[in-house]
């Protein structure tokens, strides 16, 4: 079930991308139709028809490093420029909200309703203009037709695919921090009780099989309260999601989300496939179309950093999206422990698929 998780990540990380975006070019005033051109651009280069096959395709999910350069590509496919400070922190809260919603999901088929909360709030964005809505809903027709053949154990297999993949991820995010979801370490804290299961019982009773089939009950106090999920929930266009989990969670006023690095080893999950040629081609897909310097603009999403051009990481303990940077050696430590999977060669992919860009635009 990993060659099907690509989907998954790509709409859920995609959409989490979108919503810290939008509230703050609101929170920093960006006039409304250069706000919505770059959610514009981001979204139509995301829902690309040959983009949109590529995600499709069976495939092992990329490596981290691998993954994070398509989003940094798509980030920049924008009028809206961002530095390499302000990219690794947006990363870091997509990549947390989304590790959030697949560990607190009850169901494999959860996740798939998480992503496609994600698809619902995107096609909100580009509401004013149909040929993006359009984008949408066929992106949503074709999640639905890849996942609705597979069965509850598939699908939770994809879950258990997720949260091999993101294990090793801890960064500190202060919205979780402050509702302690979120521990100091980096790790969250897992609910108990509440919604079920579609279909499924709630704890109380354990059942002894005995060998001409028949079984024995026995009940026991339950420590927490349960309640019978609302239902299925549907994978159509316009369909009853009934989680909530992959909505936007960032508030008008949530201008303080904030993100910290942790020691946080990336291990390559065993099943990975790197196919060059493959991974390049997505590469090529989402690759930014070359603007004039004028047409551009610098979305500043830390609030206290004077110079954007300057890459510069905080000093405190949580840091808020507003860094400040106290000397190399903490920058070359934070580098040090993002550039991870090497080649046998020494070379990372990431290097190496950053220079296929390179020569594709000389």
């Amino acid at each position: 079930m990993s060659t099907r998780s690509l989907p998954v990540l790509f709409f859920s990380l995609g959409g989490e991308m979108l919503y810290i975006l939008d509230q703050r070019l609101k929170a920093q005033k960006i006039p409304p139709d250069r706000a919505l051109k770059v959610i514009l651009d981001i979204v139509g280069r995301m829902l690309e028809d040959k983009c949109i096959k590529e995600i499709f395709r069976a495939q092992q999910v990329f490596s981290k490093r691998a993954l994070k350069n398509i989003f940094e590509q798509l980030a920049q496919s924008s009028i809206m420029k961002l530095n390499k400070t302000a990219m690794d922190k947006l990363y870091d809260l997509m990549i947390m909200a989304v590790k959030y919603q697949v560990l607190i999901s009850k169901s494999g088929r959860e996740v798939l309703l998480s992503t496609l909360n994600h698809l619902d709030a995107i096609r909100g964005f580009v509401a004013l203009s149909p040929p993006h809505v359009a984008m949408v809903d066929k992106a949503c027709r074709t999640f639905k037709d890849f996942f609705e053949s597979q069965s509850s154990a598939q699908l939770m297999h994809l879950r258990h695919y997720l949260l091999l993949l993101f294990q090793d991820t801890n960064k500190k995010v202060s919205i979780f921090l402050k509702n302690n979801s979120q521990l100091p370490s980096g790790r969250f804290v897992i609910p108990v009780g509440g919604p079920l299961p579609y279909a499924g019982e709630a704890p109380g009773v354990i059942r002894y099989l005995n060998r001409v089939g028949s079984y024995t009950e026995e009940s026991f106090i339950r420590a927490h309260c349960y309640e019978l999920a609302e239902g299925a929930g549907s994978l159509d266009v316009h369909g009853d999601r009934v989680t909530k989990l992959g909505c936007n969670m960032y508030g008008a006023d949530t201008a303080e989300s904030s993100v910290t690095e942790t020691v946080s080893k990336q291990v390559p999950v065993e099943g990975y496939s790197f196919v060059k040629d493959e991974l390049d081609l997505l590469q090529r897909l989402l690759m930014p179309r070359p603007l004039s310097e004028g047409n551009t603009f610098k979305l500043k999403l830390f609030l206290d950093d004077p110079d954007e051009d300057l890459e510069r990481l905080p000093s405190q303990d949580v840091l808020h999206l507003n860094p400040t940077v106290k000397g190399k050696a903490q920058l070359q430590m934070i580098m040090n422990d993002l550039i991870s999977l090497e080649t046998e060669n020494g070379a990372s992919m990431g290097d190496d698929l950053l220079d296929l860009l390179d020569s594709a635009t000389h």
